[in-house]
């Protein structure tokens, strides 16, 4: 997996760091899934299709995975 610096404002640290801990997950996957979801939504399928893919066509594996267990909306 390839790991992105990012930076959060104050407030979404400490709103994610109490979610996290709440619910028992690692922050890492709470932001996996929030871009996931952001970029589902922003993208659409068909272009994240294509994007993943362009980047690497001999593995539709990674599609598959990205695909699986999120709901598209028509």
């Amino acid at each position: 997996m390839t790991k992105l610096k990012c930076n959060l404002d104050d407030d979404l640290a400490i709103l994610l760091r109490d979610y996290a801990e709440q619910q028992g997950l690692d922050q890492d996957a709470i932001v996996n899934q929030a871009v996931k979801d952001l970029l589902a939504k922003k993208l659409g399928k068909h272009k994240i299709a294509q994007l993943l893919k362009d980047s690497e066509p001999e593995n539709d594996y990674r599609l598959e995975h990205f695909f699986s267990g999120y709901d598209w909306p028509e």
